[in-house]
């Protein structure tokens, strides 16, 4: 993506980072499918002027509209599964992952070729993301109700494949997630919860965690949390901002377990016996 299309997106992955995981999953993707919606009105006032040229539209329609469009059919999917699984009876979200899990396999069987095309950068899909290739379409069902002039096919294909592979993504954590011990079980959380935020803070910090090989991010820690100690605050960004505007210590827990492990080498050491 060129400026400002790149400043605006990643405001938008900033925006989705932080939304509430106090809220229930369905609650909180309607409210991202709500904030992307926003974003992308500000996107498409700003497309005139990136399409004044050819190399402008191709640009465009490659590579802004399938990101920001993109997030929103992923949080759309997302949505829907979550009303879907509520719905359903105890036990069945597993079933309805692997459901999915074959949708999503199924979408990439239809698309491989041109996701493959897509994804490495060939430049031999350019003509399809302009709106004149898509105009002519003429037996294609979808160029006859796209918005002629606010996208084309071959964007929309590039986006739904882009939320596709995200959806697939997240499924696979979430089965995963399923076929552990679960959320409850012989581990739990001793201390408060705003010692909770403090580690959980602290840890992605130093980056102690990885995610896939990358240095865990907080929402990736809350889930680790969630599953693995059956631990989760609400609104923890805010409980955040309490612990950063304490008056006389902000590190309580992190000093008292600083405090707890020295003394326990000295015992170990033979000191203070």
């Amino acid at each position: 993506m060129r400026k400002p299309f790149d400043t605006m997106y990643a405001g938008l992955n900033k925006d989705l980072l932080q939304l509430d995981l106090g809220l229930r999953p369905v609650d909180r993707y309607a409210h991202a499918v709500t904030v992307i919606g926003e974003r992308i009105g500000k996107v498409r006032a700003l497309a005139r002027k990136a399409l004044g040229s050819r190399a402008g539209e191709v640009d465009y329609f490659r590579a802004v509209w399938p990101a920001f469009y993109g997030a929103l059919f992923l949080y759309a999917e997302l949505y829907k599964f979550e009303q879907v699984s509520f719905s359903l009876a105890a036990g069945s979200r597993k079933r309805l992952v692997q459901r999915e899990i074959g949708r999503v396999g199924a979408f990439f069987q239809r698309n491989r070729e041109f996701w493959m095309y897509y994804r490495s950068g060939s430049t031999v899909l350019d003509e399809q993301f302009t709106r004149a290739y898509s105009q002519a379409r003429v037996l294609e069902p979808l160029a006859l109700v796209i918005d002629p002039d606010g996208a084309t096919v071959a964007s929309y294909r590039a986006a739904w494949c882009r939320a596709m592979e995200g959806y697939g993504v997240w499924l696979a954590d979430e089965r995963d997630r399923l076929a552990g011990p679960g959320p409850v079980g012989d581990y739990s959380w001793a201390a408060a919860d705003t010692d909770f935020v403090e580690w959980i803070f602290g840890l992605q910090s130093v980056g102690a965690i990885r995610y896939k090989g990358q240095p865990a991010d907080i929402n990736h820690l809350v889930k680790w949390g969630r599953w693995a100690l059956n631990q989760e605050v609400a609104n923890i960004h805010d409980r955040f901002k309490v612990l950063r505007n304490r008056k006389k210590e902000r590190m309580v827990f992190t000093k008292r377990m600083v405090a707890a492990l020295e003394m326990r080498m000295d015992r170990a050491e033979g000191k203070g016996e």
